[in-house]
């Protein structure tokens, strides 16, 4: 029988919709878990609400969860936290979000956990972070909004 490749299992975003018991106890550990970070340098950012709809378009792009994209929660306000390329924010152009460009500071954690305000999904990769594509989470948001928050079997 030759050898086939086995299919990728698909990202299971939603279930990061509440954070994990481990996550919430180490946001007490320390009072410095977080700090502002100046947008538009490295990256650009794209804020989305409510965070279910955010993880839904991140599920819709079949976007792993391992690979080094930066992605934050924000669970004291329901938002996503999607890292794009520098310069591109205002490419997505999906209703409800917020655009974070030159000029915009980013609550940011200082570890691999942060704070109720601002916790990693999925932290960048050390040397090489990978970026989502705007538009393609523009275009995955108007499909979360037009079929509903998750996607079909």
């Amino acid at each position: 029988m030759p050898n086939t490749p086995k299919a990728e299992a698909e990202p299971q975003w939603p279930v990061l919709v509440e954070p994990e018991e481990a996550t919430r106890s180490s946001w007490d550990s320390s009072p410095y878990v977080t700090r502002l970070v100046d947008c538009g340098l490295e990256w650009d950012a794209v804020i989305i609400t409510p965070l279910e709809r955010g993880l839904a378009a991140l599920t819709r792009l079949g976007l792993p969860m391992d690979r080094g994209y930066p992605v934050l929660a924000d669970y004291v306000r329901q938002e996503l936290i999607v890292h794009v390329p520098a310069g591109t924010a205002r490419r997505c152009t999906a209703q409800g979000i917020r655009s974070l460009t030159t000029g915009s500071w980013l609550l940011m954690p200082t570890s691999q956990r942060g704070s109720s305000s601002a916790t990693w999904l999925s932290p960048p990769h050390p040397t090489r972070p990978q970026f989502v594509d705007p538009g393609e989470l523009s275009d995955a948001l108007r499909q979360v909004d037009q079929t509903g928050l998750l996607p079909p079997p």
